[in-house]
């Protein structure tokens, strides 16, 4: 049997809801809506998500994150 962290268990469930929408970029407070993790929480992975380079962030007004293509 696997046991995953809470926060391993969290990032796959972001991950797995930016997947449904592949291309398009997602805002972190949009993404904690959709996926009932606390805000914070969300903001922190996303950060570790993309330093370990699974995501792609865009700054700005209209940016968010979005799944690496590579």
């Amino acid at each position: 049997m696997l046991k995953l962290g809470k926060l391993t268990d969290y990032a796959t469930v972001l991950l797995a809801a930016m997947a449904a929408e592949p291309e398009r970029l997602h805002a972190a407070l949009e993404l904690s809506g959709r996926t009932s993790v606390a805000a914070p929480t969300v903001a922190k992975l996303l950060k570790q998500l993309q330093k370990g380079g699974l995501v792609q962030s865009a700054r700005g007004a209209h940016g968010g994150y979005r799944l690496n293509q590579t």
